[in-house]
């Protein structure tokens, strides 16, 4: 998937209370995203106090943005368990 494919794709998820940044490297809060850094896609997440911590490194354009997208799946279906608990 490359980042035209996944940009498509994540306005389908529900990516709260995550904001998620494509080909841009940002500080802040709560993000995730992935850029390209001297040849090389890294996917990353700032946590609640805005430090970035790198996630995913490849070469490769389709392999980070699949692996950030299965990242984002994964968090979407485990707060929906937690919600249904919740309730």
């Amino acid at each position: 998937m490359n980042r035209k494919e996944f940009a498509a794709a994540v306005k389908r998820l529900n990516t709260s209370p995550w904001h998620i940044l494509i080909n841009d490297s940002a500080d802040g809060a709560m993000q995730r995203g992935c850029y390209l850094e001297n040849g090389i896609w890294k996917v990353f997440e700032n946590d609640a106090k805005g430090r970035t911590k790198i996630l995913y490194k490849n070469r490769s354009e389709e392999k980070a943005f699949a692996w950030l997208y299965q990242l984002l799946t994964k968090s979407e279906t485990s707060k929906k368990w937690y919600e249904f608990w919740k309730r």
